[in-house]
């Protein structure tokens, strides 16, 4: 399963979208293929399960126990990711063609039930070229009865050619307080307005910064960025201290830039003549990091990368 650490009956804010389709389903007029796209943490595995269980009319996976993840137990569903690597126990970057053409094997098969069968493909974005040309033929003449849904981040990296043959869902975060009620019945006792903002709206993006420990990940980020334009800190160390955490990393220099170029933006009679360097470096740094963002998981060495883009910060951004 696409390590999805819990299962939630009720996502307030993916409501409306579910009772949609669902009827959908039940009128007859779902689509072969989907693509439900939206920022991490708004409930897209989610909904695509809520899809396949409706499609195929019972639930397609199980919830798990303690610390170990949902797992599928219908046997017309299937789920997609990159796979592990043998050697590093890791995760792979990409899917891959022969992940693709097994996918296309078991639709290919009779199914068990009277639904067809479900695929889900988490992230699609993260299909090799070639792996997506293999699917796009299954995505011109699906098989009888067959839905595949595909969830991404950004359509910026599917192929237009898969994006054209999929009816699409965009989910927006919800209104803030819509987020902080259902985020206050799940962790009671929390102030999360902060961490939501940083999450970009995304609820259940917050719950996985919280288990993942980023306020004290966070606090040490910063301190060091604050030694880096201090001179006291390499970037190659500061990078290295960031391994496997280079994305939150990023994120965390995009929300300082905002704070800073905010304020000297606002600051009395406008951008001064000394801070307009720092402002005009900040807008640099900014995209620069949205740019690293957008292919951090995609094979390169992240951690170099880091390190290359925190060059800027040594001794002061803009100095």
């Amino acid at each position: 399963m696409f390590n999805l650490e819990k299962l939630y009956d009720n996502l307030p804010w993916l409501a409306a979208e579910r009772s949609r389709l669902e009827r959908s389903v039940a009128e007859g007029t779902f689509p072969h293929s989907l693509i439900i796209q939206g920022r991490n943490g708004m409930g897209r595995r989610q909904l695509a399960l809520w899809i396949a269980a409706s499609v195929l009319g019972a639930p397609v996976v199980r919830a798990g126990r303690g610390t170990d993840a949902p797992e599928p137990i219908h046997p017309d569903f299937v789920s997609l990711e990159p796979e592990l690597d043998k050697k590093s126990g890791k995760q792979k970057k990409s899917i891959g063609i022969n992940q693709i053409r097994s996918l296309i094997e078991f639709l290919s098969l009779t199914s068990h039930g009277t639904g067809g069968r479900v695929a889900v493909l988490y992230p699609a974005d993260r299909m090799t070229v070639e792996a997506a040309n293999s699917l796009l033929k299954t995505l011109e003449e699906p098989p009888g009865s067959t839905v595949i849904i595909l969830i991404t981040e950004t359509l910026g990296h599917l192929p237009a050619t898969v994006i054209s043959r999929c009816q699409r869902v965009r989910l927006v975060p919800p209104e803030p307080q819509v987020a902080l009620d259902w985020l206050e019945r799940e962790v009671p006792g929390q102030q999360f307005s902060k961490l939501l903002e940083f999450a970009g709206g995304a609820p259940l993006e917050v719950l996985a910064l919280k288990a993942a420990g980023f306020s004290e990940f966070a606090n040490q980020f910063m301190v060091m960025v604050d030694a880096l334009e201090q001179s006291g800190i390499s970037p190659v160390a500061v990078a290295a201290k960031c391994r496997d955490r280079e994305a939150i990393a990023l994120q965390l220099l995009e929300w300082r830039l905002s704070e800073r170029i905010r304020h000297n933006i606002a600051a009395p009679g406008g951008v001064v003549e000394g801070s307009q360097a720092v402002t005009n470096a900040g807008f640099r740094q900014m995209s620069q990091i949205r740019d690293l963002r957008r292919v951090i998981n995609r094979g390169i060495n992240a951690e170099l990368s880091l390190a290359g883009l925190l060059l800027d910060w040594y001794g002061g951004l803009g100095h």
